[in-house]
């Protein structure tokens, strides 16, 4: 979702360095294959009443389509990742005895 606070007037950005136009090039690459679907901003505001008028709201709550399935996947990797390792993450709190 775009919006004025990243696209708009207050918004400033540095001058590019050519050093890291490759970089720069991949992050926008993998940007726009992760955010398929760029949300319209008028949407927000019933989504935002509803959450609001809500008996019980969430404390977090992720706007549109992207930013759910993002989560999943990156925090399904990190849980796979701290599972491998809980042996060694385990030995760290040795207990005195």
């Amino acid at each position: 979702m775009k919006t004025w606070v990243i696209t708009g007037s207050s918004a400033q950005h540095a001058t590019p360095l050519p050093a890291y136009d490759r970089i720069r090039d991949a992050a926008a690459k993998a940007r726009a294959q992760r955010f398929t679907a760029p949300g319209n901003p008028v949407a927000t505001g019933d989504a935002v009443l509803t959450l609001v008028d809500s008996d019980s709201p969430p404390l977090r709550m992720f706007l549109g389509e992207s930013p759910l399935r993002i989560v999943v996947e990156d925090y399904g990797s990190r849980l796979a990742t701290w599972a491998q390792w809980q042996q060694v993450a385990t030995a760290a709190q040795a207990t005195q005895g």
